[in-house]
């Protein structure tokens, strides 16, 4: 008799992310993957822009210039967006416009690189240029990977948070 009567299955799933809210400086951030990778970044980049102007005035010293600047600038202010948890307070597609924006800065690395190891002959600084062009190529790209991996998995941005999901399921039988 039991047997006959309507069950009804409720599950509800609740997905929580703890690590601090709020704009504070989240120094877990730092030694964080993500982190780790913005700071070889800006240390790159530095490096390359300071051995592209030690030699003025080569073929393509500009465009080595302009790259390397203005992912150094960029860069470090994606990096203290992170650290001081704006990022997450920004929207969720802003992963996807990271991710292009690291494209791009690879891309333009890649073809910094060239230029400056076409000229290396002139002077030991442009050919330590076209090293760290070429290290900055690298960094940016496989930076560039991870971010592609946290929009594909559906993540809205690189953090260090812990997150904990719990399901609960419920059986309901009806009473006449």
């Amino acid at each position: 008799m039991g047997e006959d009567m309507p069950t009804t299955y409720e599950s509800r799933t609740t997905t929580t992310t703890s690590g601090p809210s709020g704009l504070s400086i989240r120094r877990e951030y730092i030694t964080s993957v993500p982190g780790l990778f913005k700071i070889a970044e800006m240390v790159v980049c530095f490096i390359t822009f300071i051995c592209s102007v030690v030699y003025p005035r080569y073929k393509g010293d500009g465009w080595v210039e302009f790259v390397s600047m203005s992912a150094l600038l960029t860069v470090g202010i994606n990096f203290i967006f992170y650290l001081i948890g704006l990022r997450q307070q920004l929207p969720p597609f802003m992963l996807l416009v990271e991710f292009i924006v690291y494209c791009v800065f690879t891309v333009f690395f890649a073809i910094a690189a060239i230029v400056a190891a076409v000229s290396g002959s002139y002077h030991a600084s442009i050919g330590a240029t076209a090293f760290f062009a070429f290290a900055a190529t690298a960094i940016f790209g496989v930076d560039t990977f991870f971010q592609f991996r946290a929009w594909q998995d559906g993540q809205t941005h690189m953090t260090t948070g812990a997150t904990t999901t719990t399901t609960t399921t419920s059986e309901t039988t009806a009473q006449y």
